[in-house]
């Protein structure tokens, strides 16, 4: 049995086998070699295959191979673009300093459409917030897609693994009844004849849309596959346009751009990247698809965003990048395939199971968050840690986002393509408002931060009367929703915190216990149920894999540190908060008189909410039984 111990480096910085946690550094894992097992393969070094091997070196998996195809990692083009809840989970990694000190950061939206009454120009026509829902970081991050794998790469090595890259993995297959590893997984060095075949627990498929593994599962992406030709273009360059330094959608009678502000580059030049609606229509089949494409020039881009931005002028000088690109809205029927017993072994993420345009801004964020819904569930699976059935969640929970995105995508794509009128009276065409309402309403979903779970071993759905009337959309403490950040102060040091950084990535399960406004008064009559929830119940399963987090009502006034029993000050000297900026309660909708405790997965999701006295700690006990081993 695993056993969850503090590292050396941080006393909050627990894992889940601390051995790869050393004061000097490892080599990197070596190349693959054959007939070696491997608890897990990752194929693909894109986001989802990076993220997911730096969350399964932090979790303590030292026996993970991760190959690609590619030489290196990207240099130009692809995602740029970072959503809210992305940037939470990268903080929660300790890894979000760089990309938010040196990415662009888009705070607000700036839309233009047609001049009323000629439309022979643009006019602007509204500013709203680019994030419109409660968020840590209320704003969009552009970044080059290389710079964040560079990141990850990097604490991945520090982690002691690496990716092997120049290995195309070329087929697997489910051996039953070979013991531990029964993947074998194929695979031979990029440009040449060198072949190597390994064995695995289990394999993910990070490997793009024309994925090897989704192939191998016999699945293929369904959807639409012809879309409207645009073309993508990252380049330097000097306008008399006002808002280039913002996101912005323009509708014009020439057709639809859109803008995204990009990061500096060398030499103190910045990049802008702009969308260009090429075609006024989707092409009719895969054919005239391929063929319109291959019409869009760099040439014909640059001259269209120059038509669609008149009267305003634009010179373009280095380009970094362009493309031309047709992406249909697609998902896969499934994300996994289990072995005859059930239990799941292939998985894949990212785009191996869903592409979508870029237009939703969604990018590398919904394949990142495959990956970090999926590793700790394969981390508690392999370290004995939980029941295999965790893993079926995975599919559940990811494929239902895939949809909702897929359907969000199809109709904000749609709506971006289509002409706007010049007026709000006329019945033809679409209208400034219904385009900012669509914007508007699909801000949850797309900033990450209103994704929602459905119910599932991992999401108890009966709130049982504990959270107050209010607007799920607001991210409420509520089963199935992340965690919302709010602004608290440590008891030990008044140190004032954000909630999110007192619950890091690291593996574990958190109590979150919002204590009612007695305890002011009476803090000794609560000994009982503090140390039922700090001690009594973290006991009953492997050690460390429970935590626990206090938040008491308003100001710390007379309390002191012997208030709390001996069991607390013990263990949670830095997870004792105060609601000293009184946010907690109201944002979480409790009733402060009553309290409530909420168990907190490691991906930052609620799994379930109960009263804190009326049953709450059976409640709580009741639900972990069901997805931790007990002691």
């Amino acid at each position: 049995m695993p056993v969850f111990v503090e590292s050396a480096h941080d006393a909050r910085d627990t894992r889940i086998n601390p051995a790869h946690l050393t004061a000097l550094p490892r080599l990197a894992a070596p190349p693959p070699t054959e007939g070696d097992n491997y608890e897990v393969v990752v194929v693909g070094s894109g986001p989802a295959g990076i993220l997911s091997s730096v969350l399964l070196a932090r979790y303590g998996l030292a026996s993970v191979l991760t190959v690609d195809s590619k030489p290196e990692s990207v240099h130009a083009g692809q995602a740029d673009g970072l959503q809210p809840r992305t940037l939470e989970v990268l903080q929660s990694l300790d890894l979000a300093h760089e990309v938010l000190t040196q990415g662009c950061q888009m705070h607000e939206v700036a839309f233009w459409n047609p001049t009323d009454g000629d439309g022979k120009g643009i006019e602007r026509t509204a500013f709203v917030p680019d994030v419109a829902v409660a968020a840590r970081y209320p704003h969009e991050v552009t970044i080059h897609q290389g710079r964040i794998e560079r990141i990850l790469n990097e604490d991945l090595e520090k982690h002691g693994n690496a990716v092997q890259r120049g290995w195309e993995v070329t087929k697997f297959q489910l051996e039953e009844g070979e013991g531990e590893f029964p993947v074998v997984v194929t695979m031979q060095k990029t440009g040449g004849d060198e072949k190597r075949v390994v064995r695995c627990k289990h394999l993910i498929g990070a490997d793009g849309a024309h994925s090897t593994v989704r192939k191998g599962m016999g699945l293929s992406l369904e959807g639409d596959t012809t879309d409207h030709v645009w073309g993508v273009i990252d380049t330097v360059c000097t306008t008399t346009f006002p808002d280039i330094r913002k996101r912005c959608a323009i509708h014009s009678s020439a057709g639809s751009i859109m803008i995204i502000p990009r990061e500096r580059i060398s030499g103190g030049a910045v990049l802008t990247r702009i969308y260009c609606q090429m075609e006024d229509s989707p092409a009719a089949d895969k054919v005239a698809s391929k063929e319109s494409r291959g019409k869009v020039t760099l040439e014909r881009i640059m001259e269209q965003a120059r038509r669609v931005l008149a009267p305003y002028t634009i010179e373009f000088g280095h380009v970094d990048w362009w493309a031309a690109y047709q992406i249909g809205q697609r998902v896969a029927p499934k994300f996994q395939m289990s072995d005859s017993k059930g239990v799941p072994r292939v998985h894949i993420a990212g785009d191996a199971c869903h592409t979508h345009s870029p237009k939703a801004g969604q990018g590398m964020n919904v394949s990142m968050m495959d990956a970090y819904n999926l590793s700790w569930k394969l981390a508690h699976t392999l370290l004995g840690l939980a029941p295999s059935s965790i893993l079926h969640t995975y599919e559940s929970e990811r494929h239902s986002i895939a949809e909702q995105l897929i359907a969000f995508d199809r109709s904000f794509s749609t709506l971006f393509s289509t002409p706007l009128t010049t007026t709000s009276h006329t019945t033809s065409g679409l209208t400034h408002d219904e385009f900012l309402r669509v914007f508007r309403t699909g801000g949850g979903f797309t900033s990450g931060c209103g994704i929602e779970y459905s119910g599932s071993t991992l999401v108890d759905t009966s709130v049982r009367g504990v959270v107050t009337d209010g607007l799920r959309e607001s991210g409420l403490l509520w089963p199935g929703r992340r965690v919302m950040n709010v602004r608290t102060k440590r008891f030990a040091d008044a140190n004032p915190r954000d909630l999110q950084d007192d619950m890091p990535s690291t593996g574990v399960y958190r109590l979150l216990v919002l204590l009612p406004s007695a305890f002011r008064a009476t803090p000794g009559d609560f000994a009982g149920l503090l140390t039922a929830y700090s001690a009594d119940i973290p006991a009953r399963f492997p050690q460390g894999a429970v935590e626990t987090v206090i938040v008491f009502p308003g100001e710390r006034g007379n309390l002191e540190w012997t208030d709390f029993p001996a069991c607390v000050r013990a263990q949670g000297e830095w997870t004792v908060l105060g609601d000293h900026y009184g946010c907690v309660y109201g944002t979480f909708s409790v009733d402060v008189a009553k309290g409530a405790v909420a168990v907190v997965r490691p991906d930052g999701y609620v799994g379930v909410v109960a009263g804190l006295q009326e049953g709450g700690d059976g409640v709580v006990d009741g639900w972990l039984r069901g997805v931790l081993v007990g002691v």
